[in-house]
């Protein structure tokens, strides 16, 4: 058996089949809608505007149910449904809202990622060390001059990188003029100097304040 093929849904031209297919399709959501409430127990309201043919001419809704007094009701009760403060009751939910709502919770994301990326950067390089808190006169003063001097070896360290780079620079220029020039005359291609070697130096003397605790002990 050949199964029935599906019709194109499109405008119809003709004007008085289109009014007659407006009737009969009109009538036959009205029967549905009345099966529905019923089987489901559930509130339908139906409004339907019939095309205006002669513009300018105020058009008529259609309602369902026909009772005015049950269409009021089940209106006021969709109405109750967009205010949000109604208990028990869910508001009207668009485009606008679908979007909204998956804004804020890339927002929310993006702010739990930081503050998880904050927690770890508070652990692994604290700012502070509740055991100096305990510490003498002469141990603070010994914890600032051991933190000046890795202050200074630091900036020592950047101060080397920082010549590495713009020697290194200048020795990539000089490589790509040779380049260049291969046909005129032979080239040797330069000896780059060798990166200072990578010292990790905590934010903290960490091994000092256990240092100091040993000698107390």
């Amino acid at each position: 058996m050949v199964a029935p093929r599906r019709r194109s849904l499109e405008l119809i031209p003709n004007e008085g089949t289109r009014k007659m297919t407006f009737r009969k399709r009109k009538k036959s959501i009205y029967k549905k809608a009345d099966e529905l409430s019923k089987l489901c127990d559930i509130d339908v309201c139906l409004i339907v505007y019939e095309a205006d043919q002669k513009k300018g001419r105020a058009v008529q809704p259609e309602t369902w149910p026909r009772d005015p007094t049950q269409f009021k009701r089940i209106l006021n009760k969709y109405k109750d449904s967009k205010d949000t403060s109604a208990p028990g009751l869910k508001r009207t939910f668009n485009m606008s809202d679908f979007y909204e709502d998956k804004k804020d919770h890339v927002d929310d994301e993006d702010e739990k990622f930081q503050n998880l990326g904050k927690k770890i950067s508070e652990d692994e390089y604290p700012t502070w060390d509740d055991r100096i808190d305990d510490f003498s006169q002469d141990e603070l003063t010994k914890l600032i001059a051991s933190l000046e001097s890795k202050i200074q070896v630091a900036t020592k360290k950047i101060d080397s990188m920082e010549r590495y780079m713009g020697f290194a620079k200048k020795q990539n220029q000089s490589l790509v003029r040779e380049e260049t020039n291969h046909d005129e005359q032979p080239y040797q291609v330069p000896v780059l100097m060798s990166p200072p070697p990578l010292v990790h130096y905590p934010m903290l003397p960490s091994a000092w304040v256990s240092s100091s605790e040993s000698e107390k002990s």
